[in-house]
C-alpha cells in the first residue's frame, strides 16, 4: 500500500513543484494525492488525517511552514519534509524545532527527497507499530476474565508487556518482573486468570499480528521478525493454528 502525500505550498502556481515531484515518486512506494495552496486549506488537510506524508514548499510571499506545523501541532503528527527556495538557516531551525524532519533547499537532488521520504516512512512504521501494539496489550488484557476483581495484576502485567515490547516475553522475564519465581509466578498466574502465561501472550502475539497485517503496511516477513519468531514458516503455521487463516489471506 502505497503512503499518500499532502503537498502545501505557499504559491499558487504549483506546475513546476509538482512535475518534479511527480517524477521523482513515479514508480516508488508514495503517491501524491492532494495539493493546497492555501494555509487555511492545509490545516484542514492535515486535521483530516487521510495523508501520511506531507511536503511543504516554503517560499515568498508567504513562509507557511513554520505556521502549519503550529497550528497543527496538536493533531496526529504527519511527518513533514519542508523544501525551501533558498538556504535559510533560521526557518530550517524553527521548521526543525516545530517537527520537521527534513528541511531541503531547491535545486533538490532526487536521492536527497527519497532520502527524506525514506525516513519519514520509518518513523511512521515506528508509531503504527507503537500503536497496535498498545492496543493489542490493552485488548488483551481486557479479555481476561474478572479483569476488574485482579486489577493490580492487570496493572502490573500491562506495565510489563509495554517495557519489553522489543523483546520476546517469557515466563521468566515476567516472573522477574513479578519478583517472583519461575514456578510460583506461574502456579500465581494461572490461578488468577485461568490460562497459563504462554498461552496470554501467544493469545496476544496473534492479536497484535492481527492488526499490523490488516493496516496492509507490512509484510508477512517484517511481521514474523517483530514478533520474535524464528521463521516466517513457522509464524505461519502458529497464526493459522490460532486463526483458521493464513497471514497471507488476512493481509489481502
Amino acid at each position: 500500500m502505497k503512503l499518500q502525500v499532502l503537498i502545501a505550498d505557499s504559491c499558487g502556481k504549483p506546475a513546476k513543484a509538482l512535475n518534479m515531484l511527480r517524477a521523482v515518486l513515479e514508480d516508488t512506494d508514495y503517491t501524491l494525492s492532494q495539493y493546497v495552496s492555501d494555509l487555511n486549506d492545509a490545516v484542514k488537510a492535515v486535521m483530516s488525517g487521510q495523508f501520511d506524508i506531507m511536503i511543504c514548499i516554503n517560499r515568498s510571499p508567504e513562509f507557511i511552514a513554520a505556521k502549519l506545523l503550529r497550528l497543527t501541532a496538536g493533531s496526529k503528527h504527519i511527518p513533514t519534509v519542508v523544501i525551501s527556495e533558498q538556504d535559510d538557516s533560521q526557518r530550517m531551525r524553527e521548521c526543525f524545532l516545530l517537527g520537521a524532519i527534513d528541511f531541503l533547499s531547491e535545486p533538490i537532488p532526487p536521492e536527497d527527497l527519497l532520502s527524506a521520504l525514506a525516513r519519514a516512512s520509518s518513523l511512521i512504521h515506528e508509531q503504527l507499530i507503537e500503536s497496535e501494539y498498545r492496543a493489542s496489550v490493552e485488548q488483551c488484557l481486557n479479555a481476561i476474565p474478572n479483569a476488574d476483581s485482579i486489577k493490580p495484576l492487570i496493572e502490573k502485567l500491562g506495565a510489563f508487556l509495554l517495557t519489553i515490547r522489543h523483546q520476546t516475553a517469557t515466563v521468566e522475564l515476567a516472573a522477574d518482573y513479578f519478583g517472583f519465581n519461575r514456578d510460583y509466578f506461574g502456579r500465581y498466574f494461572k490461578s488468577r486468570t485461568g490460562m497459563t502465561f504462554g498461552d496470554f501472550y501467544k493469545a496476544l502475539q496473534i492479536e497484535y499480528a492481527r492488526r499490523l497485517l490488516e493496516t496492509g503496511q507490512f509484510k508477512v516477513m517484517e511481521v514474523s521478525q517483530l514478533l520474535g519468531f524464528s521463521t516466517p514458516d513457522y509464524f505461519t503455521r502458529v497464526f493459522k493454528k490460532y486463526t483458521g487463516k493464513t497471514p497471507s489471506y488476512l493481509k489481502k
